[in-house]
């Protein structure tokens, strides 16, 4: 399978602009960036130190019009389902983990 080069840029931005978002209040922000291939896949993830999520919200991080975190941070709650809209067109699959708090990580699994 081809992937479509400029939706996949756009979900990579879309994770990478969510860590920067939410670190933006960190006195040192750290945001790390990585990948590997496991089980046939390309898993990307992205991992930040900024507020977090409360895990059992997790799922509706990708749902449209979801923010979690109310008016505190500008948006509209349509980046992260993007990326699981880009990712399911790609075969590929999206998910979270993180902590109140103490950050969160995004991954971003496409076919190999």
């Amino acid at each position: 399978m081809t992937g479509d080069i400029l939706l996949l840029r756009q979900a990579l931005t879309n994770i990478l602009h969510n860590a920067i978002k939410f670190t933006q209040y960190r006195e040192r922000a750290i945001i790390e960036v990585g990948g590997e291939v496991r089980g046939g896949e390309v898993v990307l993830w992205v991992r930040d130190n900024g507020v977090g999520f409360d895990p059992g919200e997790a799922n509706r991080l990708f749902e449209v019009f979801q923010r979690l975190h109310g008016d505190t941070f500008d948006g509209a709650g349509v980046g992260l389902a993007n990326v699981r809209r880009i990712a399911s067109r790609h075969g590929g699959r999206v998910w979270a983990s993180g902590a109140s708090d103490e950050g969160a990580t995004f991954f971003l699994a496409l076919p190999e």
